[in-house]
């Protein structure tokens, strides 16, 4: 049985088609085709005018999708001017269950000198039947360190429930 798995294995292997490369050093190297995928993918920038100028830059996007799943993730800068504020730097990434919509985000951002935020919130499908759904959420806080020191959690738990006319 082993012999004939091992057989159909080198015929798989032998009917592909693959494309050798060769670098100036002789080195040859397997070129194998892969699947052309367009991730979404957006940078922004935000200038706003509240008690000084801050501006902001982001970055955000897809980092693998498939039919059942989807991770996406990102980061930003923030910058205060007039007057002079500290940089605030952060990010996130997401996990997304396409087929229930279920999912998980956690994200954090830190001030110099003022500590560091953590955050993540979750969903889960319980039920779904028609145009109604029923869904368990919690999310969960904490800030660590500056001037005040860690704070407690915040956190919370609850169904949501969902129904489309």
């Amino acid at each position: 049985m082993k012999s004939i798995i091992a057989i159909i294995a080198l015929f798989i292997v032998y009917v592909q088609t693959y494309e050798i490369a060769e670098n100036e050093n002789g080195e040859q190297f397997v070129m194998v085709p892969l699947p052309l995928i367009r991730n979404r993918r957006q940078t922004s920038v935000d200038i706003s005018h509240g008690q000084g100028t801050t501006i902001t830059a982001g970055h955000q996007g897809t980092i693998f999708r498939n039919n059942k799943h989807q991770v996406i993730g990102g980061g930003f800068v923030s910058k205060q001017f007039h007057p002079k504020g500290p940089t605030t730097l952060g990010g996130n990434v997401g996990y997304q269950h396409v087929p229930s919509g279920s999912g998980l985000n956690v994200g954090a951002s830190n001030t110099r000198g003022f500590g560091t935020d953590v955050s993540a919130t979750g969903n889960a499908n319980i039920w779904r039947k028609g145009n109604s759904r029923l869904d368990a959420t919690g999310n969960y806080g904490r800030h660590f360190g500056g001037p005040g020191g860690t704070g407690r959690p915040n956190w919370g738990v609850g169904l949501n429930f969902n129904h489309r006319f």
